[in-house]
C-alpha cells in the first residue's frame, strides 16, 4: 500500500515542488561512456545490468520530486538514440530518495550516474527498474532540451507484456477510455481505465466455466490500466475532476469518460500503472440518476443492501460496532444517507439486507431506520417493519429486514422465519404476506434472503457430497452453499399451501450471485422469472474489481410475473467512489465535510432495485423509451416482456 501520511492538499501533477532546489552541475553531454537505457532495461522483466553503476543520458518525461510523490523522475531516451526494438524499454525511473530535488521539467536533458537496481514488494510478478545516484552531484544538468516525444497505447493491450515493454516511457492513450472502477480513488487515487464504458463480471453474461465465459474474463483483464495520482502516500484529496476535484457535489462515476490522458508507465503495488503527466478532462457521460418514476396504479416493492446499519446500542453510545459506524456521528451520517435514499425511491415494502441483527425494540436498528424514515413525513409516507416474533433473525451479526407502508399495503399474518441451507452460512429468509387490494384479494408474499457471500470459504462444508470448494469457474466461494439454500426454499414454495388466483411470490435480496450463476439458475429452473433481466438486458446493482453485474435480483412466480408493470436498479452507489461514503475513515477534516452530502449517492455499495406491480392484478406493462406498451392479459403468462434500455 502506499505510505500513510498526514492529511494535506497536493497536486498529483505538480512537478518537482521540492524542499530544496539545488543547481545542478552542467553535464558533458553527448560524450562517450554514457550506457543507452534500452540496453538497461533489456529485453524481459529484470534489467541484465542489475547491480551495475552506469551512467545514462535522457530527455526527462516525468518528474515526480515534490512533497508526497514518487522521491524521483523518469528519464526516456533520447529519439536519435533510440532503438527499433519493440520489447526495450527507452524509459527509466531515476530514485532520489532522500537527496535534495533538484528543480526538473518535461523535457529536460540530464545525464545521470548511478545503480540499477530492481523494485518490487514481495510476491508482484514484476518490478520496476531504476537507477539510484549515491549523490546529487551525479545528476548533471545538460545545455538543452528536447521536446517529449509520446509512445501511442490503445486499450486494449495486446498482451500484458506490452506495458514492460513501454516501462518509464510517456505514452498517450488513444480512443476514448472511460472508468471502470473508482473504489480505491479516494484513499490511494487510483482509476482504473477501459475502452468500453462499462466491462461485464463474465458469469453476468455467459454460464460458468463456459468458452464464453473464460473469453470474456480474459479480455476484461487486457482492457483494464490503472490510472494513480503521482503520489506514494495515501489520502490525498482526489484531484479529478479537474479543477478542483472530487466533492459531493462533483462526483467521478464508473462509466465516465476520460479525454487526454497521457502518463508514464510504472510499475508499483503489483500491476502496472500511469502516472499522470498533466490532467485529462472529464465527460460526465454516466450521470446521476434521478429516482425512478412510478408506475400508476402500482405498489412498489424494492430490496436494499444498507451497508451494515449498526446504531449502537440505541441510545446514542455503544460505538464503535462490530460492522458498520465507528461513532455516533458517523452513523448519524449514514443513516442520513439511506433515509435520503429510501425515501426518494418511494417504495411501499423495502426488503433489507446487512442490517444489525439486534431485534426488534425500541433500541434496535430497524426501530432506528423506521423512526428516522418516519420523522416528518405523512402518515401515507410512513413505514412500521414486520415483526416475526422473534429476539432476533438468525445468528450470524447481520440479518435481513423488512419495512413497509401500512396504509398502503396490508400485513396478513405473521411475518415468517425461514432457515435456508445451512444456518451458520446463510442468513434466514424473512417472510410475510401482504394484501394489495381487498377488492380483488390481490396477495404478494415476499421473501427476503441474503445468501452466503463469496468472501469467505467453505471449503469444510460439504453439500451433496462434494465439498464446498472454489471450482476456479467464475462463482468464487460458497456456491453450493448457495445453491443448498435456494434449493430449501424452492421447497417450502412447493408445498406450500395452495394460493388464490392472485396470489404471486417476490423473492428480493442479496443473492451473492451473478444472473448466470447456478443460485440464480435454480430458481428459474422452479418457475421463476428474472425480473431484473427482462425488463432490463444491463442489469447491475455492484461493480467489482472494475466489472460490473446485479448481485441483487427480484425474482417473480408466474402469477406475480402477470402483475409486474415495471423492474429495475436505481443506480446511486455501485458507480459511485467509495469516498462519498458516510465514514470519515481516510479522510481529513475538510474533505469529512467536501465528500460527504445527506443524500442518496453512495449511500451503499450495492444499487437499490424496484419492483412496481399492479395493484388490482391487471397485468399492464409499462411502456419503455420508445413509447411502446406491451398488454398482459391475465391468462397471457408466457407473454414475451419488452427489452428496455435501462436509460
Amino acid at each position: 500500500m502506499k505510505t500513510a501520511t498526514a492529511f494535506r492538499t497536493l497536486s498529483p501533477i505538480a512537478m518537482a515542488v521540492a524542499l530544496a532546489t539545488p543547481a545542478l552541475a552542467q553535464a558533458a553531454c553527448g560524450a562517450a561512456g554514457a550506457t543507452l537505457i534500452h540496453d538497461v532495461q533489456g529485453r524481459v522483466v529484470g534489467s541484465p545490468m542489475q547491480g551495475k553503476t552506469v551512467t545514462v543520458e535522457g530527455v526527462v518525461s516525468g518528474a515526480f520530486t515534490g512533497a508526497g510523490q514518487l522521491r524521483g523522475f523518469y528519464l526516456q531516451e533520447e529519439v536519435r538514440d533510440q532503438d527499433a526494438d519493440p520489447t526495450t524499454s527507452e524509459g527509466i525511473f531515476v530514485f532520489l530518495g532522500n537527496l535534495a530535488a533538484p528543480t526538473l521539467k518535461p523535457g529536460d536533458v540530464v545525464r545521470v550516474t548511478g545503480k540499477v537496481s530492481e523494485y518490487s514488494r514481495k510476491g508482484d510478478a514484476a518490478s520496476e527498474t531504476q537507477i539510484t545516484p549515491s549523490t546529487i552531484a551525479a545528476v548533471e544538468q545538460c545545455a538543452y532540451s528536447e521536446p517529449l516525444s509520446y509512445a501511442t497505447l490503445r486499450l486494449p493491450l495486446q498482451s500484458s507484456a506490452q506495458l514492460e515493454a513501454l516501462a518509464g516511457m510517456a505514452v498517450r492513450l488513444e480512443g476514448p477510455v472511460y472508468v471502470a472502477a473508482n473504489y480505491d480513488y479516494g484513499r490511494y487515487g487510483e482509476l482504473t481505465l477501459s475502452s468500453r464504458p462499462r466491462l461485464w463480471t463474465a458469469t453476468q453474461r455467459f454460464l460458468p466455466g463456459s468458452a464464453e465465459a473464460k473469453a470474456l474474463s480474459e479480455a476484461n483483464q487486457l482492457d483494464k490500466l490503472t490510472l494513480d495520482d503521482g503520489l506514494q502516500i495515501q489520502n490525498a484529496d482526489a484531484w479529478l475532476p479537474a479543477p478542483g476535484g472530487l466533492s459531493a457535489s462533483r462526483t467521478l462515476r464508473s462509466g465516465d469518460r476520460l479525454d487526454g490522458v497521457t502518463g508514464v508507465v510504472s510499475y508499483a503495488f503489483g500491476k502496472y500503472r500511469l502516472q499522470p503527466l498533466a490532467a485529462p478532462s472529464v465527460v460526465a457521460s454516466n450521470p446521476r440518476p434521478g429516482a425512478p418514476k412510478r408506475q400508476p396504479e402500482s405498489v412498489r416493492f424494492a430490496s436494499f443492501n444498507v451497508l451494515n446499519f449498526f446504531n449502537g446500542d440505541g441510545q446514542g453510545k455503544g460505538f464503535p460496532t462490530p460492522r458498520g459506524a465507528k461513532t455516533q456521528q458517523d452513523f448519524e451520517r449514514q443513516r442520513a444517507k439511506i433515509v435520503a435514499a429510501i425515501r426518494q425511491l418511494d417504495a411501499d415494502v423495502v426488503g433489507l439486507m446487512e442490517i444489525e441483527n439486534d431485534g426488534f425494540d425500541r433500541y434496535s436498528a430497524i426501530q432506528d431506520l423506521v423512526n428516522a424514515l418516519n420523522q416528518g413525513q405523512p402518515q401515507p409516507k410512513q413505514y412500521q417493519f414486520a415483526n416475526p416474533g422473534l429476539p432476533q433473525v438468525g445468528s450470524d451479526a447481520i440479518t435481513t429486514g423488512l419495512i413497509y407502508r401500512p396504509t398502503v399495503v396490508t400485513a396478513e399474518g405473521k411475518a415468517e422465519v425461514r432457515v435456508v441451507g445451512n444456518p451458520q452460512k446463510n442468513r434466514p429468509a424473512l417472510l410475510q404476506t401482504f394484501v394489495l387490494d381487498a377488492k380483488s384479494k390481490t396477495r404478494v408474499t415476499v421473501a427476503v434472503n441474503h445468501l452466503k457471500s463469496k468472501g469467505s470459504s467453505c471449503a469444510d462444508m460439504v453439500v451433496d457430497g462434494q465439498a464446498d470448494v472454489d471450482k476456479g469457474d467464475g462463482q468464487g466461494n460458497c456456491n453450493l452453499t448457495r445453491v443448498q439454500a435456494v434449493r430449501d426454499l424452492m421447497a417450502w414454495y412447493a408445498t406450500r399451501p395452495q394460493p388464490g388466483p392472485n396470489d404471486g411470490m417476490l423473492l428480493l435480496g442479496d443473492m451473492n450471485s451473478y444472473a448466470k450463476e447456478d443460485p440464480i439458475r435454480a430458481f428459474e429452473s422452479a418457475g421463476f422469472n428474472n425480473l431484473l433481466a427482462r425488463w432490463s438486458r444491463d442489469a447491475y446493482s455492484y461493480v467489482f474489481n472494475g466489472e460490473s453485474g446485479n448481485l441483487d435480483h427480484a425474482l417473480a412466480d408466474k402469477p406475480l410475473s402477470s402483475m409486474v408493470l415495471a423492474a429495475g436498479e436505481w443506480h446511486i452507489n455501485a458507480d459511485e467512489p467509495t469516498a462519498l461514503e458516510y465514514s470519515s475513515e481516510f479522510k481529513s477534516a475538510e474533505q469529512q465535510q467536501k465528500y460527504y452530502a445527506a443524500d442518496a449517492y453512495r449511500s451503499s455499495d450495492h444499487d437499490p432495485l424496484y419492483v412496481d406491480v399492479a395493484r388490482r392484478g391487471n397485468a399492464v406493462a409499462a411502456a419503455d423509451e420508445g413509447g411502446l406498451a406491451l398488454l398482459l392479459g391475465l391468462g397471457a403468462l408466457g407473454a414475451t416482456a419488452l427489452w428496455r434500455r435501462k436509460r
